[in-house]
């Protein structure tokens, strides 16, 4: 099949990046699937790529260059809305995040819109009242060739890799009350804007750290130390404290590096985290609960103190990552769909 990603944007990005200077979560995702299916398909991506070319066999090409009179298989838009006057058996939207208002002008002129979760899913029905046979209801995944092997875990470690705005600012004092416990405990945090093209703008959070033992903040890192931070850290800390997540591939990553999680009932965390099994959900927020701190880190206390039910958790969510969330298996229904979409 001719497949082709539409992803009209600012930032500058190609496949090279991921490896590198790295990439966010929408940008990770699309090109591990595109090299998945660049196995057995011809695949390219427009976007706002500088580097145009052909790499992991996916070929990058600057959205100026979209030639309307080429005709393709199966056409995606993710994020954006599908450009006029497309040749496509199959015409696509790839939503990724909670308010994608492109939807509302593509609903009608393509066959399905794709979402990443059962939250997602049900947002994008309320707010764009669409009939549950538009969507198609796909997921994340994870690499599982970068998680097979393991790292020994370093005692107390926590790990922080989501956008700050997502709930860092509440991580020092859920971390000064873990201290008080878990003398030992340590905190790494990786993550900052660059990822997007933008300046780091991380200088007010690490701040909020100040005095406090323990911290490294890393912000921005290459993929290779990414996964190792994940791995050898024993507690993925995410107090999320909004519907912000639509998927959370930091948390299935974590849980693919045998890091359970700890996170807010938040968005699609509900599903991407099985309370009590890969990781635990906290049901109240800052806002609303005093004690809210001290419920987050007594969750992190308690998987740290018991060795016993952190390895099972840990087994359990690794288990769970790799089976049921890899991009080898994602791509392989997707190639399943626009087979039967396209027809």
């Amino acid at each position: 099949m001719r497949i082709a990603f539409y992803y009209d944007s600012s930032f500058d990005w190609n496949d090279q990046d991921l490896e590198t200077k790295g990439v966010g979560g929408s940008q990770s995702a699309l090109i591990s699937i595109t090299r998945e299916l660049a196995k057995r398909h011809d695949v390219t991506i427009f976007n706002s790529t500088s580097r145009e070319g052909r790499y992991h066999g996916v070929v990058y090409r600057h959205v100026n260059r979209f030639d309307h009179e080429e005709r393709w298989d199966v056409f995606i838009s993710f994020r954006c809305a599908v450009p006029p006057n497309v040749h496509a058996s199959c015409k696509l939207h790839w939503c990724i995040d909670p308010g994608d208002n492109s939807v509302e002008k593509d609903h009608a002129y393509v066959d399905k819109i794709i979402t990443i979760s059962p939250f997602h899913t049900k947002m994008m029905r309320n707010i764009f009242h669409l009939s549950q046979s538009k969507i198609y209801e796909a997921r994340l995944g994870v690499r599982a060739d970068e998680y097979l092997s393991d790292f020994p875990k370093v005692q107390g470690k926590l790990i922080f890799c989501s956008a700050p705005e997502r709930g860092l600012q509440h991580v020092p004092r859920i971390f000064e009350r873990i201290k008080q416990r878990v003398p030992e405990a340590s905190l790494v945090i990786t993550m900052d804007y660059s990822l997007w093209g933008f300046d780091p703008d991380i200088a007010h959070y690490r701040r909020l750290f100040a005095g406090l033992d323990g911290i490294r903040y890393l912000g921005n890192v290459p993929r290779h130390q990414l996964i190792e931070e994940q791995k050898t850290s024993m507690v993925h800390l995410y107090p999320c404290d909004g519907p912000y997540e639509m998927f959370c591939l930091a948390s299935l990553e974590c849980q693919a590096a045998g890091t359970p999680t700890v996170a807010t009932h938040q968005g699609a965390l509900s599903t991407t985290v099985q309370d009590g099994y890969t990781g635990k959900l906290i049901y109240t927020l800052p806002d609303y609960d005093p004690d809210f701190y001290q419920t987050f880190a007594d969750s992190v206390v308690q998987l740290l103190q018991d060795g016993p039910a952190w390895e099972k958790m840990s087994r359990q969510a690794k288990h769970r990552a790799l089976s049921q969330f890899s991009y080898e298996g994602l791509v392989q229904e997707l190639e399943q769909r626009f087979l039967e979409w396209s027809r």
